[in-house]
């Protein structure tokens, strides 16, 4: 990214000037037992390497990483953290849940609209599930579940493509631990969900790919309906993982939880009623970089009398 300007609204802008993403599931083979296995440790380490060289070419001289789910929960979180700034430079801060709600509002702020009215926010990450109900003016709810794609992977099983059954108990699941939101849904009734990175850039990548479109490569959002959300759903079920492998728009990284995604999705809008719903591309990194980058805030309050 390049540095940030103050354009002609509130909000910050600023210039990406390189994107890439590399695949590392942290959490595979060993989320459940709180602890990073040995192979996704060096896929984290050699990730991270390969990203400080390619910012390096573009410029970069400080490299720093927020720690999410895996990092909270892992007994070895301290010794990948080490790693990471002994072989890669990079300094990384491990957040609360809580604080990685904020600095998600904070990345999709910068690429969707809100009104006055609720929208509700919805991340879906491999460890935990971030949710966040905000106006244009407030924040008004937040918290973190642990009930990430590659947690729930490894905590159930499914078959290929998941059976009816596996899809009725997974919502049973969902239903029990997602409780509080259901009444903060229950309270407020947003009229939209706004879906931010991870599983949500394939969904929208396939809205698009199923009506013949691309998403242009500066759009920030994408609004669409239930109804395309439902349709895209109901053919994805019924795949096996050699035909998602084929669908445009989703990538081989994300064919194996896909469907743990949408069943968590249908969940949050059937219990809402919400017919409307935006994928956001910002998401928790921007909102970093927002962060890391404006300038501090002016002190409040008076200040002492001199004597």
């Amino acid at each position: 990214m390049a540095p940030f300007s103050q354009g002609d609204g509130e909000r910050p802008r600023f210039e990406i000037i390189h994107s890439s993403e590399l695949p590392v599931f942290l959490g595979r083979g060993g989320i459940e037992q709180g602890v990073i296995a040995p192979d996704a440790f060096e896929r984290g380490i050699t990730a991270l390497s390969t990203h400080v060289s390619t910012a390096r070419m573009h410029g970069a001289e400080r490299f720093v990483g927020f720690g999410t789910s895996m990092l909270r929960n892992s007994r070895n979180a301290a010794d990948f953290i080490a790693a990471a700034h002994g072989q890669c430079g990079v300094e990384i801060t491990v957040i609360k849940g809580d604080e990685e709600a904020e600095l998600i509002l904070e990345g999709v702020r910068l690429a969707a609209p809100f009104t006055a009215k609720p929208a509700l926010v919805m991340d879906i990450g491999g460890g935990s599930i971030e949710f966040i109900l905000a106006t244009s003016k407030a924040l008004m709810w937040k918290r973190s579940f642990e009930l990430g794609v590659t947690r729930v992977r490894e905590r159930f099983t499914f078959s290929d493509p998941m059976t009816t059954q596996e899809q009725f108990r997974l919502a049973e699941h969902l239903d029990a631990q997602l409780e509080p939101l259901w009444s903060i849904i229950e309270r407020h009734e947003p009229h939209e969900l706004i879906g931010s990175a991870g599983s949500f850039d394939s969904l929208a990548a396939m809205v698009s790919a199923s009506m013949d479109a691309d998403i242009e490569p500066t759009a920030t959002s994408l609004g669409f309906s239930a109804l395309e959300f439902d349709a895209l759903k109901d053919r994805l079920m019924n795949m096996t993982r050699e035909e998602r492998l084929l669908v445009p728009g989703l990538p081989e990284h994300r064919v194996d939880t896909i469907a743990i995604a949408l069943i968590a999705i249908e969940r949050v809008l059937i219990a809402g009623a919400i017919r409307d719903v935006r994928w956001s591309k910002y998401a928790l990194k921007e909102g970093a970089a927002v962060r890391l980058t404006s300038p501090p805030a002016p002190l409040q309050g008076k200040g002492r009398r001199s004597r």
